[in-house]
């Protein structure tokens, strides 16, 4: 036999033989899947890493502030609207614009929503009734004693984001923030929460779900709003007088009056 035939048997044996210890190994790293993962940290005195994404920051720092100013808005047309003053066509949306959803409401479907499609993805257990068997070891089902086995990942995941959407439903039982000072106290909130919560954890992986999931929810929150808010086209007003009295030798755009009185 040729001693490169030699050395590629002699190969295969050792991947062979790899694979079959590896197949048959009972070990599993993922710690965020287990329910008390040994490596789980304790609280440390010093956080390595920013415990919020510069993204995540912006993000809901952006929803704040459209939270806001969609309160604002609110709030002066419904004075028009108690007054029977003429309204606007951007003031009649922005009065409307709460009929069905609102920035808190928008936000925890999100965020939950977010939290189930990882324990989706990552194979997580989480408020599992029935037992729940993986390769080398099972979750037990639920028991009233203990209550539901959930995963690691799945507890720390979405125990923050109950935290916050609590911080956020409070929020909206009082008012959405209306000056400065309240949403810079609600954006101070949601962000303390995180910090708290991500000081109890050195898996990065986990850190990014967690930044994540609150940058998804704040983008996705800003976005369905924007659809049913004015927009720049409806803010914009036409005075008709000034339109129609402008002289004719100045240079103007040209004004469609039946769009803008149908805009009124």
């Amino acid at each position: 036999m040729k001693k490169s035939t030699l050395l590629a048997c002699a190969a295969a044996l050792v991947i062979s033989t790899g694979v079959v210890g590896a197949q048959s190994a009972p070990t599993y790293d993922d710690n965020l899947i287990l329910r008390n993962p040994v490596s789980a940290p304790a609280l440390g005195n010093v956080v390595l890493v920013p415990v919020a994404s510069p993204q995540t920051v912006s993000a809901v720092h952006d929803y704040v502030k459209a939270w806001q100013n969609a309160e604002i808005n609110i709030a002066k047309a419904k004075v028009k609207y108690d007054k029977h003053e003429q309204m606007t066509k951007a003031e009649k949306i922005w009065l409307h614009s709460y009929d069905k959803h609102n920035y808190a409401d928008y936000f925890r479907t999100h965020s939950i929503g977010r939290v189930h499609g990882q324990e989706v993805f990552l194979n997580w257990n989480g408020e599992n009734r029935n037992k729940n068997e993986y390769e080398y070891f099972e979750m037990p089902k639920y028991n009233e004693k203990d209550g539901f086995t959930n995963s690691y990942g799945y507890n720390v995941l979405r125990g923050m984001t109950d935290r916050i959407n609590e911080i956020i439903q409070k929020q909206k039982e009082v008012g959405g923030p209306m000056t400065d000072d309240e949403a810079q106290a609600l954006e101070d909130a949601i962000l303390d929460v995180m910090a708290k919560d991500q000081e109890n954890v050195s898996n990065e992986e986990l850190r990014h779900y967690m930044n994540e999931t609150v940058w998804f929810a704040a983008k996705q929150t800003v976005k369905n709003k924007a659809s049913e808010e004015p927009t720049v086209q409806d803010e914009h007003t036409v005075n008709l007088r000034e339109a129609i009295n402008r002289p004719a030798n100045q240079e103007t755009k040209k004004v469609d009056l039946r769009a803008a009185i149908n805009n009124k």
